[in-house]
């Protein structure tokens, strides 16, 4: 069986390589929260889910994405490896290709592949990009969420608003012989 290509022939091999960019959030248009109607018509915003990152960080107002350019780079086959029942594998030093097939002998024919590849990939990207980045938590669970940590809130103000006024009703009085003594009434 006859190789393709032997050691020390020129190729090109199709490849493709990605750029990351910041892209506006689809979801909050860059703003970093959303509005959420509730159930009751009640409507509030909560900070956006399709660009947090996580963490304690807030909400950023862009995803990141990539930009794919297609090359055919020139290489120097440096080893082929066939086996029975696999694709033949080339070698070039530091890189391979191991199913054989973004070896070419031209350059167009190398771009062509290498095109098909960077569509293949940008398709997947595309597909990340309108989704959720978290899609552990909806939307509507967000929203219950922060509500709920509102409506504790509150309690917790109103709770330690009586506090502070029955401490302040049972101020420490001052005796008359001594003014620099309180009661500790």
């Amino acid at each position: 069986m006859s190789n393709r290509f032997n050691i020390g022939d020129k190729v090109y091999l199709a490849a493709y390589e990605r750029k990351a960019i910041m892209v506006t959030c689809p979801d909050c248009s860059g703003s970093r929260r959303v509005r959420v109607i509730l159930g009751d018509d009640t409507e509030i915003s909560i900070e956006c889910g399709g660009c947090y990152p996580g963490g304690y960080d807030p909400s950023l107002g862009y995803i990141t994405n990539y930009e794919w350019t297609a090359s055919a780079k020139l290489k120097t086959v440096t080893g082929v490896e066939e086996r029975a029942g696999e694709p033949t594998r080339y070698n070039f030093g530091n890189t391979c290709d191991f199913d054989g097939n973004k070896t070419f002998a031209t350059e167009e024919e190398a771009l062509t592949k290498a095109n098909e590849l960077r569509q293949a990939y940008e398709d997947e990207e595309n597909k990340r990009l309108m989704a959720k980045t978290k899609n552990a938590r909806s939307w509507a669970w967000n929203a219950t969420y922060h509500r709920q940590c509102a409506e504790r809130a509150r309690k917790e103000l109103a709770y330690h608003e009586d506090k502070a006024r029955i401490c302040a009703a049972r101020k420490k009085v001052v005796h008359e012989t001594d003014p620099g003594k309180q009661d500790t009434n």
